[in-house]
């Protein structure tokens, strides 16, 4: 039997050719293609203000930069994640605090969250673990009309839903990937979608050095009122991205597939699930589970060749935020217990069965 894969990248067939047109004609930095992505994307996630940029850490940036935060202004954030949503954080200076995560669903936890608000917390940054949305309509009830905005790290989370309204629709400022190994990717890319208009219009702008690339005639004539970025994607990313569109539906449903297969079949008193409420529809990006002992499940896993790993980590085991480290409970745990098992589109029926049969064994 092969490998069953714990991550894997999805091509659209045919993408070479097309990628070869691109450099025939010339037309390798941000084109056509940039732009009927972006749409793509917009008409997929029911939101227009959606700004294309070349990675996911990208966004980020783009998000916090819109904050328009001052000296004693703070964010609240979850330390188990990509390095990506803390450390352009760390990279602009702005203060931020941990909030521990719920052991249950990988998510922040919102009685840590409550601990920390004070009269300076002006964002909070939350992680969709897995695909696996945060209640952003139960955070909003937290903040309680204090204007605090919420950011979304949505990662893991393309097709993912709460209340039948898909990620992209609930917070101010909403960041998707589209690395590698995500759902669909363009090589590297990302998304920041914005609830206002207008943040979508400057983040466009502070996406290519404060100017509007879609202005006729030399752009450089322009003038620069804000400094900004070399985020855009470029045409050959994008022209990835664009065939990967029309794949995104099929691949977001198999995951789900084999997710909630999982969720349904996985019997072992050693392994716990992932809690999941009815109003949130997970994208099952990652497929974690807490296991009682990580080495041994993962030796055992591998012994019938099924990839069996972390992926992120927990953000206060690197030397560069040796200063935020604290003891959270919930983090610890899940830290020491978490690992994810194959559920993307590559993993056929049949697999998915073979793991589950593996898992109920162990």
């Amino acid at each position: 039997m092969k490998k069953i894969k714990l991550l894997k990248p999805h091509y659209p067939i045919g993408i070479g050719k097309k990628i070869e047109e691109l450099f025939k004609l010339g037309q390798l930095t941000e084109g056509k293609f940039s732009d009927k992505f972006e749409k793509k994307l917009s008409s997929y996630l029911n939101n227009n203000n959606c700004v294309l940029v070349n990675s996911g850490t990208s966004a980020l940036t783009l998000a916090y930069r819109l904050l328009n935060l001052k000296k004693k202004d703070e964010v609240i954030t979850t330390p188990f994640t990509c390095m990506a949503t803390n450390e352009p954080l760390y990279n602009d200076k702005i203060k931020f605090k941990f909030c521990d995560i719920d052991p249950k669903t990988g998510n922040a936890s919102f009685e840590s969250i409550k601990k920390l608000i004070n009269k300076n917390t002006k964002a909070i940054v939350v992680v969709h673990w897995g695909g696996l949305p945060v209640d952003i309509p139960k955070l909003k009830k937290i903040i309680n009309n204090k204007k605090i905005k919420i950011i979304e790290d949505a990662a893991h989370a393309l097709g993912a839903k709460i209340n039948k309204k898909k990620i992209g629709n609930h917070g101010d400022y909403i960041c998707f990937s589209f690395q590698a190994i995500k759902h669909i990717t363009s090589g590297d890319g990302g998304l920041l979608v914005c609830k206002n208009k207008s943040d979508a219009k400057k983040a466009r702008l502070l996406r290519w050095f404060g100017l509007n690339r879609n202005v006729k005639g030399n752009k450089w004539l322009q003038d620069i009122k804000f400094s900004g970025y070399k985020f855009h994607l470029n045409n050959i990313a994008s022209r990835i991205g664009y065939e990967q569109m029309k794949y995104v539906n099929k691949i977001i449903k198999i995951h789900q597939r084999n997710g909630k297969f999982y969720d349904k079949n996985i019997k072992n008193k050693k392994i716990q699930l992932i809690k999941k409420n009815k109003n949130l529809k997970s994208s099952y990006w990652l497929y974690s589970i807490i296991v009682d002992d990580k080495k041994k499940f993962k030796n055992y896993m591998r012994k019938h060749k099924i990839e069996c790993d972390e992926v992120s980590f927990r953000n206060d085991r690197y030397s560069v935020f040796k200063k935020f480290r604290k003891k959270l409970k919930g983090t610890d745990y899940f830290n020491n217990h978490m690992l994810n098992i194959p559920t993307g589109w590559w993993v056929s029926k049949n697999e998915a069965r073979y793991i589950v049969e593996k898992i109920n064994k162990y």
